[in-house]
């Protein structure tokens, strides 16, 4: 089964750290698992003011990062260990 949820997140990057809401879909497996995926990053007067650049968007126990170019987040890949 998939849901949209909103949580609370932290970009930080650019000398920035900004606390925002994130949108992602929750694909629930089994009773006791679940996967979160397409994380959205959701506009605010705080997200509006960062300059472009490379963050890291920390939520749901995750890190992700993203690049902010022309005033929209895109998806980069994973840091790999």
């Amino acid at each position: 089964m998939q849901e949209t949820v909103i949580f609370s997140g932290t970009i930080v990057g650019e000398r920035q750290r900004v606390h925002c809401k994130v949108q992602a879909t929750k694909t629930t497996l089994d009773a006791d698992s679940a996967v979160f995926s397409d994380y959205r990053i959701m506009d605010s007067e705080a997200t509006d003011r960062l300059p472009d650049g490379d963050y890291e968007l920390l939520a749901n126990s995750e890190s992700t990062r993203f690049r902010r170019n022309s005033g929209r987040f895109l998806s980069r890949p994973k840091f790999s260990d």
